[in-house]
């Protein structure tokens, strides 16, 4: 636990590096670095919104493990996170283990990276439409660069582009449009999402 805990606060260190550092670099100051990363408060109506968004990004894989023998396997497979959640069995360290993950190593610290920086820096230069369009496939093809390490499975693979992508273009559009340009909204959306997926595909099926 403690080691998940360390690495979990050692990621969001990093991802929150490289735009303090272009922040630093740009305005010789740390003033005003949370508002330039949208470390800010958000709108009731954004967050609550968030909450419903949360079951746009985690339902195709759920829904997809469920009916698919061939997509269980990959989701189960032992170096995948969900894998490694199903040798661990449901307890107590394995649900501590969950939430700092989802909530934090993942969704904290890909928002901070790509909503709290890429997608605004992006934002600012190619406006809102074209900036938010390029952040999502950006996250998009990381996350399918990451699973093609354990499937060559074409389907899935387009899947797991989509589904990602869609989550980070309707993030931002909370944020942006709806949250005051906090990242709070896809904080929520991201870190429900997985608490969703993790437990249900980690423990449940």
């Amino acid at each position: 636990m403690i080691n998940e805990f360390v690495s979990a606060i050692v990621q969001i260190i990093g991802f929150t590096l490289i735009p303090f550092l272009v922040f630093l670099i740009r305005k010789k100051s740390v003033k005003g670095f949370f508002a330039y990363m949208g470390l800010s408060k958000s709108t009731k109506k954004a967050n609550y919104l968030a909450i419903l968004a949360c079951l746009l990004f985690a339902m195709p894989m759920l829904v997809l493990t469920i009916t698919s023998v061939e997509y269980k396997e990959i989701m189960l497979e032992p170096t995948s996170i969900t894998g490694k959640f199903r040798q661990m069995g449901l307890g107590i360290d394995s649900i501590f283990i969950l939430l700092v993950i989802a909530v934090f190593k993942t969704s904290l610290a890909e928002e901070i990276l790509f909503r709290g920086f890429i997608a605004k820096r992006l934002i600012a230069v190619l406006g809102y439409q074209k900036g938010n369009l390029l952040q999502a496939c950006i996250f998009g093809i990381i996350h399918t660069a990451l699973f093609s390490m354990i499937t060559s499975n074409m389907v899935f693979l387009i899947v797991i582009f989509i589904v990602p992508s869609i989550g980070a273009y309707v993030s931002t559009y909370l944020n942006e449009k709806i949250g005051n340009g906090s990242i709070i909204p896809g904080w929520i959306s991201h870190g429900l999402a997985n608490i969703l997926a993790y437990s249900f595909v980690g423990f449940v099926i």
